[in-house]
């Protein structure tokens, strides 16, 4: 997931790290927009006063997906940011739920878990051009086979049921 599908998205789902830098980066939006206002206020410079105003919708969008996506990971719907306009039990729960409790594992119904998200089909990949057997060599698949079956001992070739002599692997023959 990419920075700004981070911060600007409400699809999918995040862990607690990345729940935590998205709670960073609104935690230095807030201190930029504090830097400003302070001397805006100060001496009644309308251009500073702006800044936290235009921040305003954009820190308010950030936290609602960040916070969003954040439910999903629990297998919640985003309504629940909902639950923060409750005073102070909502703030802790929030808290708790969002910053410390683990997410659902494995894949619920907004997308697969964050944490053991991989490719399968580029992990084989990898792993066949590791042992020398490139999407080249697949097309001379009868070639290896017989390759394979000249190499091996009689007796290992009587017990394969195959009629080309594969070897068998994970089940008594």
């Amino acid at each position: 997931m990419s920075f700004v599908s981070l911060l600007f998205s409400l699809e999918g789902r995040i862990g607690r790290a990345k729940y935590w830098l998205g709670q960073l980066v609104l935690f230095a939006i807030a201190f930029v927009a504090w830097l400003a206002l302070i001397p805006g206020l100060a001496t009644q410079n309308i251009p500073l006063l702006l800044v936290p105003i235009a921040l305003l919708p954009f820190s308010l969008w950030m936290s609602i997906c960040v916070a969003g996506k954040r439910y999903h990971d629990r297998g919640k719907s985003a309504w629940w940011i909902l639950i923060c306009l409750i005073p102070i039990v909502g703030g802790i729960w929030q808290f708790i739920e969002l910053g410390l409790l683990r997410g659902d594992d494995g894949t619920n119904d907004y997308g697969p878990d964050p944490i053991f998200s991989f490719n399968v089909a580029g992990d084989i990949e990898a792993l066949r051009g590791q042992a020398g057997q490139g999407k080249a060599s697949l097309m001379n698949r009868p070639a290896a086979i017989a390759a394979v079956t000249a190499s091996t001992p009689a007796r290992a070739q009587a017990r394969s049921p195959y009629t080309d002599g594969r070897p068998v692997f994970g089940k008594r023959v």
